[in-house]
């Protein structure tokens, strides 16, 4: 073989070996062991902690579902409230300055005032 042959071999194999795709499967089989003891720490339902060299990762599932939980009640309730602040400040507005509204604004106002009270009164009952 001549060195130009030997040249084109050594180029077509590094260019091969040094891809991407065999780079990461070689680091794959290289890695393979403390990949799957990563994957098995990770997949345990008391392991909330894993530290790699530099790198700790933490595992809190269940408190974030916990949380996730808790804000939309907040965010549950809060609304409530709203609706029946806001069907309050209506029914008032309608007793004592309805004479100032058009009849289709008086129209639109009791419409927002029934169903706001169908709202609420519904989700009493969900609650219930």
């Amino acid at each position: 073989m001549q060195s130009s042959e030997i040249l084109e071999w050594v180029k077509v194999i590094s260019g091969l070996v040094c891809s991407w795709p065999t780079l990461t499967l070689l680091a794959l089989i290289v890695f393979r062991k403390p990949l799957s003891d990563l994957i098995k720490r990770f997949s345990g339902e008391d392991v909330r902690k894993a530290k790699i060299g530099p790198v700790e990762l933490e595992r809190e599932l269940g408190e974030l579902a916990n949380k996730g939980k808790q804000a939309v009640d907040n965010m549950s309730q809060l609304n409530e409230l709203m609706a029946e602040s806001r069907l309050l400040e209506l029914e008032i507005t309608e007793g004592m300055f309805s004479t100032v509204f058009s009849e289709e604004q008086r129209k639109q106002m009791r419409k927002h005032i029934d169903e706001l009270r169908k709202l609420t009164a519904q989700n009493q009952q969900e609650k219930k």
